[in-house]
């Protein structure tokens, strides 16, 4: 006779692993909002704690700065004491923080708050991307990190949209205190629901790499943001970001335990993925700058009528990284993401163009977006392992980022150079760009794959006749 199982001896039913994406996704929105929404309420915070000019920039670029420059030491972090934890502390340290920063009345302080508010996103970030790496697979990843996209995207897109309002209404210190509701629901719905995982390589701390690896990012993010507004100091900070950038890699390469291990770059479809979120990445960040600015200053948009004019391309972008994957009932992951990039290409020459309906090609810019940035951040997991998940995860990011940032300034100093034609030559220039990350790793490919046919005869055994 079997006896019946006691509840303590019952196995425990675990949550269905779809809801881990609940708070994951809510931590992605929350710090999307953060970075975005800030733009539209600086007027009104420079009203309240008189900030100057260099502030109020500071005010606005220090979160990126500093997300970007500790992503990578937020992975090592994560990789060694566990992604779930280093979510969980990113969240606690978002609400801790928000909650100073809606009731600072010094400027510098703000500002502060908004530095340590990128550090705590990057822990975020670091241990969302490299959680959806380690524990989906397949086309559930890809469905995954099209959430993710399509988070993302619709965060960046309505942030002006609520910085604007909330600073109209309730008044902007509410985009800080009506966060802090938000990151404490998510931390309490990651104890419950995201399950952990960590590498189980063992891991040592190279502090000459984690300082470089801060110094590089910080000063290559500062320069990026910067050569339009301030181009010397841009200038300077881009020569030290490249002298540090260069030591980080060599001292990689040397080391047992790299904090980076560049073999990552030498792993097949690895870094034609990387240039592809380079160059999509950036191409869509400049459109939404360049669009703006054109409406407002050769069409006489207000902001708020070019703000909407946008939209249109972040709803396609949500819908490209949901899409992405019941797309590849019918296509190939290398073919989709080829024919997205050439969408987005299509969609920027379009714009080139000078048409009065800008919709149509804002949304061929934004799905080609993101279904191409969906599978190449999927891509980078496929083909390398769970231990490297944190590793990868920080690259991608970075990746996104200075792209993002890339895409502003290189595109911007074109429009300004060139003059009266500089929407339209930046917009023919980044379609070329986006159509070349596309394109140049299959030919690449092709060659390669030659050249070992070539090798391959040039060695082969020659027939001896009987």
């Amino acid at each position: 006779m079997t006896l019946p199982a006691s509840p303590s001896t019952r196995t425990r039913r675990q949550p269905h692993p779809w809801l881990a994406m609940v708070p994951l996704l809510l931590g992605i929105l929350i710090g999307a909002l953060a970075i975005s929404s800030v733009s539209t309420a600086l007027p009104a915070i420079r009203g309240d704690l008189t900030l100057s000019d260099s502030g109020a920039l500071w005010l606005v670029d220090v979160y990126a700065l500093s997300l970007a420059a500790t992503l990578i030491l937020a992975a090592r972090i994560g990789d060694v004491f566990g992604r779930k934890r280093i979510v969980l502390i990113g969240l606690a340290g978002f609400a801790a923080l928000n909650l100073v920063g809606g009731l600072a009345e010094n400027g510098v302080l703000l500002i502060v708050v908004r530095a340590l508010l990128g550090v705590a996103e990057a822990f975020v970030v670091a241990g969302v991307v490299a959680t959806i790496g380690a524990h989906y697979q397949a086309r559930q990843r890809v469905l995954a990190y099209g959430l993710w996209t399509a988070t993302f995207g619709t965060g960046s897109a309505l942030g002006p949209v609520l910085g604007g309002i909330v600073a109209e209404g309730p008044g902007w210190r509410w985009l800080l205190l009506g966060s802090v509701p938000l990151a404490v629901l998510a931390g309490v719905l990651a104890i419950w629901l995201v399950p952990d995982s960590r590498s189980s390589r063992p891991s040592s701390w190279d502090v000459l790499s984690i300082v470089s690896s801060i110094v590089a990012l910080g000063a290559l993010v500062f320069a990026l943001h910067e050569v339009l507004a301030a181009p010397i100091p841009a200038a300077v900070a881009g020569v030290v970001a490249v002298v540090t950038l260069v030591y980080f890699i060599r001292r990689q390469r040397r080391l047992r335990d790299p904090l980076i291990d560049m073999r990552l770059f030498g792993v097949p479809g690895f870094s034609p993925a990387i240039v592809r979120i380079l160059a999509s990445s950036g191409v869509a960040s400049a459109s939404v700058l360049l669009v703006s600015l054109h409406l407002q200053d050769a069409r006489g948009h207000s902001a708020a009528e070019a703000g909407i004019a946008i939209l249109p391309q972040a709803v396609a972008i949500a819908l490209g990284g949901v899409l992405a994957p019941v797309f590849l009932r019918w296509l190939s992951s290398p073919t989709l993401t080829v024919l997205a990039l050439v969408v987005q290409g299509v969609g920027l020459g379009w714009l080139a163009l000078g048409t009065d309906l800008v919709v149509f090609p804002l949304v061929l810019v934004g799905a080609g977006f993101g279904v191409a940035a969906t599978l190449a951040a999927t891509t980078l997991f496929d083909v390398t392992t769970e231990d490297d998940a944190g590793q990868v995860g920080a690259v991608q990011e970075v990746g996104f980022s200075l792209g993002s940032g890339l895409g502003v300034a290189v595109l911007g100093t074109v429009a300004s150079i060139v003059g009266a034609a500089g929407f339209s030559v930046a917009l023919i220039v980044a379609a070329v760009a986006v159509v070349a990350a596309a394109i140049l790793p299959l030919w690449s490919r092709a060659s390669a794959a030659a050249a070992a046919d070539t090798d391959a005869d040039t060695h082969a055994a020659p027939r001896t006749r009987n």
